[in-house]
């Protein structure tokens, strides 16, 4: 199959490593993290790119212009995949006009590290107020611990807040009162001794509780692959909408 990936890049390293040994041609645009911050921006970044995919406008895709004999590289894309999940109902009214859209059944792309939406749960009652760490999230984002706290107070000072302020700016405002764990996800591939320790220190900093988890590849892989059964993942036909279905299925089909 060929097949186009739009992607955020919380999952680069992981997405990057399952494309790279699959069978499949897989062609890969890779969307700032993020833009989930702010659903609706999201959603409507994900559809230009759609959309720009269909009409043949987007500035990422590789153009083959006709089906090379008998070299089975096809001209044309059998599905687009979306490396998202609900996000906070960002992948929601998401439709394609003229192929198959796939999405993970996933809350957000922490179950694509912990290889399932059960597991994913599993933890979340299990280990509840978890901020997780992953290789690709450290890369690409922002994360909480002392090197940011710093940078945050320093630009707040600089706009002349006060302390008592920045201090409500950066725990309640910012969420982080929330939390009270760290959970590292140790990915079968990428074990760095650098991504593990930024996760301690963060711990340690905010004086939470540390957790080190083992990461599968199995949802990421059997999404590359095209193996999505419906338990795991969401096949939407040309003109079908993604919607919420606030049950364990997280995500539907609306014809």
């Amino acid at each position: 199959m060929r097949l186009k990936l739009i992607a955020c890049k919380a999952l680069y390293r992981e997405l990057a490593y399952v494309t790279a040994f699959s069978e499949n041609i897989v062609d890969v645009t890779w969307v700032r993290q993020g833009l989930h911050e702010r659903p609706e921006q999201l959603r409507e970044a994900l559809q230009k790119e759609i959309d720009a995919v269909e009409s043949g406008t987007d500035r990422h895709t590789n153009r083959i212009c006709s089906r090379g004999e008998g070299s089975g590289v096809a001209d044309d894309f059998d599905a687009i995949l979306l490396g998202y999940g609900l996000c906070s109902n960002a992948t929601t009214g998401i439709s394609a006009k003229h192929h198959r859209l796939v999405i993970p059944k996933a809350h957000d792309c922490i179950t694509f590290f912990l290889g399932s939406k059960e597991l994913y749960a599993s933890y979340f009652q299990s280990i509840p107020g978890c901020y997780w760490f992953t290789a690709s999230w450290i890369e690409n984002t922002n994360m909480p611990g002392e090197d940011s706290w710093k940078r945050m107070t320093q630009m707040f000072k600089e706009k002349g807040y006060d302390d008592e302020t920045i201090e409500y700016l950066l725990t309640e405002s910012g969420g982080l009162n929330n939390y009270s764990n760290i959970g590292y996800i140790r990915m079968p591939f990428l074990d760095r001794p650098l991504y593990r320790q930024i996760s301690m220190d963060a711990a340690k900093f905010f004086g939470w509780n540390f957790h080190e988890i083992e990461g599968k590849l199995d949802l990421l892989e059997r999404f590359i692959a095209g193996d999505w059964d419906e338990k795991d993942f969401l096949v939407l036909e040309p003109g079908e909408t993604a919607a919420q279905s606030y049950d364990e299925d997280i995500i539907k089909v609306v014809k």
